[in-house]
């Protein structure tokens, strides 16, 4: 450790005693003077702790290692050069284009090839007709929300065709099912994606019959349990028990109709569009023209009949549904398609237009435990389909429902965390480009050294920009050449910035070399929340130990937010010291031969405080 890096330690040490024996220890051998300047040492610690701690909790991971693992989860999914005729096929399409990817681009032109296969099978009688691939009513679904993510006025026939199919194999229930002749009572989860294609469908333009909505909610009003749940096969004794996966897509679903019988709790006169919609225009006075908005007929009016279930029972659904969500929260523990369950609340938290569900950060919370579980390849594990549960994680954490809506949310700050946001435009103007109308700092070289040195002079740096880079070029680049920089990153785990600081940590862990888990264990104690948990997290990484070995990722998720400033510090205190014994433990258990001896022992030899 440096002396700098010492002198924090004792001067934490010291804080806690101090604050422990009420200023009372301190014993007579000490002059006045060294009183009064330990008693400010304290204070000054009790405001640094305090600042350090605030609002961390719930700090969502750096944008840059987001994007890192939204990219290598694309890569992944394009390891298939085409999925054919599949209800994949239009799910890797829909991901990629909420990602980013332009509709033009090779690959979601072959995507879109295949979906327009489907408009153009032959029936017994040798005419046309739409008819989904494999996947039926799920492929339905999707196909409609990717070709109104594309093109809704080039592609609106096939959008009509798509949600008349649709339209027709919704069972009397109100439900949807798959294409078997058997007696059922729905299945939640194919009803949610029939829903969504149906909404989309109602965003490039195409009306929907009144009664379509309203026996959809009827069943959902019908097979919701009291409590708010739902289950999978309401009418199968082993499968209609509550799931929390079940219950977003049930209660998500309650939303979407909502939105579609009673947008803006009044009934509705046309098709609902994209919530906060504004017209475009062109140089300031030319609007543009919307194809999609044609003159209603006969025909379309007759389809706005009054719907049966009234807009009071459905907001009482939504909010026994939203009730049963908040209680039975769980981002980190499903056994079962965890990323569906993401996805879920995601698009209810985005209709809902709030970025809190009751205490709960959702998308922090979900951001953190994916960037936590995603495999070496690139994909998340998903029970069954792996490329399925991959397209869920990276639709989450592109905020896909998010940017259906047109809503644009600002991350909250995250106190001293890495790559803060809001920070606004760059100090150098110089140094900015423009990309999508936004302002952004140029690219960085990517060269992992001269990115280190950035960080090793953060005062005449741009951090932010350089340690944006750095996250992308080791989780995209060699890890070979991080290995060969250990020692300089080693070195910046002591750097006076907590943002470097966590930057090194996360480095660390991703130098698959188990020799670096003592400086991990040992920023465990680090001053600043984030970069404990960065730590935590660094372990549970370079360990393949993602339940942390039991302990918490964060020690504050669930306190009150009025608890007291000094026992928010004590519980951070013993969930620290709970994972150093912890991780010190698998560490003794893991080491090299040559490192036998203590050195994690040697490293926290610090100065004993004086006044004992």
């Amino acid at each position: 450790m440096t002396s700098m890096s010492i002198q924090q330690y004792s001067l934490i040490s010291d804080c806690y005693r101090i604050k422990m024996k009420n200023h009372c220890a301190v014993q007579t051998r000490f002059s006045t003077f060294k009183h009064a300047r330990v008693y400010f040492r304290t204070c000054l610690c009790g405001i640094i702790l305090s600042i350090a701690f605030q609002n961390t909790a719930s700090a969502q991971p750096p944008k840059a290692q987001i994007d890192a693992a939204i990219k290598r989860g694309i890569a992944f999914l394009k390891q298939t050069d085409d999925y054919r005729t599949t209800g994949m096929n239009a799910f890797v399409a829909y991901t990629l284009l909420k990602a980013g990817e332009s509709p033009e681009s090779p690959y979601i032109q072959t995507c879109l090839k295949n979906i327009l296969f489907d408009h153009n099978r032959m029936n017994k009688d040798g005419e046309l007709e739409y008819r989904p691939g494999s996947d039926f009513n799920y492929c339905a679904g999707v196909q409609l929300m990717v070709l109104e993510a594309i093109n809704p006025e080039k592609y609106q026939d096939e959008i009509r065709a798509t949600a008349d199919f649709l339209i027709r194999t919704q069972h009397k229930s109100g439900s949807w099912y798959y294409p078997q002749d058997i007696d059922h009572n729905g299945d939640t989860s194919i009803t949610q994606y029939a829903i969504l294609g149906l909404w989309a469908a109602e965003r490039a333009g195409v009306i929907v019959p009144t009664s379509v909505w309203d026996k959809a909610a009827r069943w959902h009003l019908s097979t919701q349990y009291p409590d708010g749940a739902f289950g999978y096969h309401p009418a199968s004794a082993s499968e209609r028990a509550p799931l929390h996966t079940m219950g977003v897509a049930g209660t998500g679903s309650m939303y979407v109709i909502s939105m579609q019988l009673y947008p803006d709790g009044q009934l509705r006169s046309g098709p609902v569009k994209k919530a906060n919609q504004e017209k475009k225009k062109k140089f300031g006075f030319l609007e543009k023209v919307d194809l999609t908005q044609k003159e209603k007929t006969k025909e379309d009016e007759n389809k706005l009949t009054k719907p049966t279930i009234s807009f009071n029972a459905l907001e009482a659904g939504k909010s026994k549904g939203l009730g049963w969500i908040v209680k039975n929260y769980n981002v980190r523990n499903l056994n079962r398609w965890p990323n569906y369950y993401l996805y879920g609340i995601e698009r209810i938290a985005a209709i809902a237009d709030t970025q809190n569900l009751g205490p709960y950060d959702w998308y922090a919370d979900g951001a953190r435990q994916l960037l936590l579980t995603q495999q070496d390849d690139g994909s998340w594990k998903g029970t069954h389909n792996i490329k399925a549960s991959t397209c869920l994680a990276i639709i989450f954490l592109s905020k896909a429902t998010v940017k259906t809506l047109g809503r644009k949310y600002k991350p909250e700050p995250v106190g001293s965390g890495l790559l803060a946001g809001g920070r606004g435009l760059p100090k150098n103007l110089a140094e900015v480009q423009m990309r999508n109308g936004k302002v952004e700092n140029k690219k960085l070289s990517g060269d992992l050294s001269e990115l280190l040195a950035q960080l090793e002079d953060p005062a005449n740096a741009d951090l932010e920009a350089a340690q944006e880079t750095l996250v992308e070029t080791i989780t995209l680049g060699d890890r070979e050449e991080l290995i060969n920089q250990k020692d300089r990153v080693l070195k910046l785990v002591d750097a006076r910035s907590p943002d470097v600081r966590r930057t090194a940590v996360w480095a660390l862990s991703r130098t698959n070399d188990f020799r670096v888990s003592p400086y991990l264990i040992r920023a465990l104690k680090d001053p600043d929340l984030s970069v404990r948990i960065e730590a935590r997290n660094g372990l549970c990484t370079l360990s393949r130990k993602i339940r942390g070995l039991g302990m918490p990722e964060d020690p504050l998720a669930d306190v009150a937010e009025n608890l007291d400033e000094k026992e928010r510090i004590k519980i951070v205190d013993k969930w620290s010291d709970e994972a150093i014994k912890r991780w010190q433990k698998w560490y003794n258990s893991v080491k090299p031969f040559d490192e036998k001896f203590d050195l994690f022992e040697v490293l926290n030899e610090f100065p004993q405080s004086k006044t004992k």
